[in-house]
């Protein structure tokens, strides 16, 4: 059915105006990077500095180790990513492919971890992680960011292994393909937007992520989120706001260029819909 003009123009004005409620916020944080304090809320509100200073920035590497924050949250990330994307696409190959006793409760239970809120966890996993001596340490870092990525990534890779064809499988096996041969020689090439798409969400989780690294760091293991709170402040009605949109755009970098680079593997994972025989 052939959308209307004022259908299409709709859609068009309506997408546009979202847009912008969503990147003004961005603009609005990077602006004030480059904005000199006593010029942040004058009035009338200026949504460009006249005078763009990079003075900030300087300051802000000055008073917070942000190169050390940077190198936390990378080997965090990168690690707890490549975990996850290997763990879930076992677990969802034996969702999708086997049924066995209890298959059905154990999924049942893998959405009820991906739905339970991490604040009740807490308190039981600090004290086992005091007594396991992880905490401030990338490794219990680690292991925490998988444990709550799992579920949701299984679930994103159950769906899209039931649309591929078991008849790609059956093909390997007939030539001697073992498990571990379909599933990293025939499923991995084919789950590629799928792994990029869910990469990329776990990525973004992982730097916006602060409850959790507020908790379980203090200075060794600690990112550029909880970084925020390392900033050096007068008083509590003093707030560095000018230091803290710098620290927000320096985090906000990775991400965009994360999304640049995977951009068309992220599009095919989100509008796969069905793969043909």
């Amino acid at each position: 059915m052939k959308k209307s003009k004022g259908y299409r123009i709709f859609i068009w004005i309506t997408t546009i105006i979202l847009a912008l409620i969503i990147l003004f916020p961005v603009f609005w944080i990077f602006t004030s990077s480059i904005t000199e304090k006593e010029l942040l809320f004058t009035t009338p509100v200026t949504y460009f500095p006249e005078n763009p200073t990079l003075q900030n920035y300087f300051t802000l590497f000055k008073e917070v180790d942000v190169s050390g924050l940077a190198f936390n949250t990378l080997i965090v990330a990168v690690f707890a990513i490549i975990a996850t994307i290997v763990i879930s696409i076992l677990a969802a190959y034996s969702f999708a492919r086997f049924t066995f006793r209890g298959s059905g409760a154990a999924y049942s239970m893998l959405v009820f971890s991906a739905m339970l809120p991490v604040i009740m966890t807490l308190i039981p996993m600090f004290q086992t992680y005091k007594t396991l001596h992880l905490h401030d340490t990338h490794l219990g870092l680690i292991l925490l960011y998988v444990s709550g990525f799992i579920p949701f990534t299984t679930m994103s890779f159950v769906t899209f292994i039931q649309q591929i064809p078991y008849s790609l499988e059956e093909a390997a096996a007939v030539d001697g393909a073992n498990v571990c041969t379909k599933i990293f020689k025939v499923l991995f090439p084919l789950m590629k937007p799928a792994i990029a798409t869910m990469a990329i969400i776990n990525f973004i989780n992982t730097m916006n992520e602060f409850m959790i690294p507020l908790v379980f760091t203090n200075r060794k293991a600690t990112p550029l989120s909880v970084g925020l709170t390392l900033i050096p402040r007068i008083n509590q009605y003093n707030v560095p706001w000018e230091k803290i949109s710098a620290l927000a755009t320096i985090m906000m970098i990775p991400i965009v260029l994360f999304v640049i680079l995977f951009e068309k593997n992220i599009i095919d994972g989100l509008t796969a819909g069905s793969v043909k025989q």
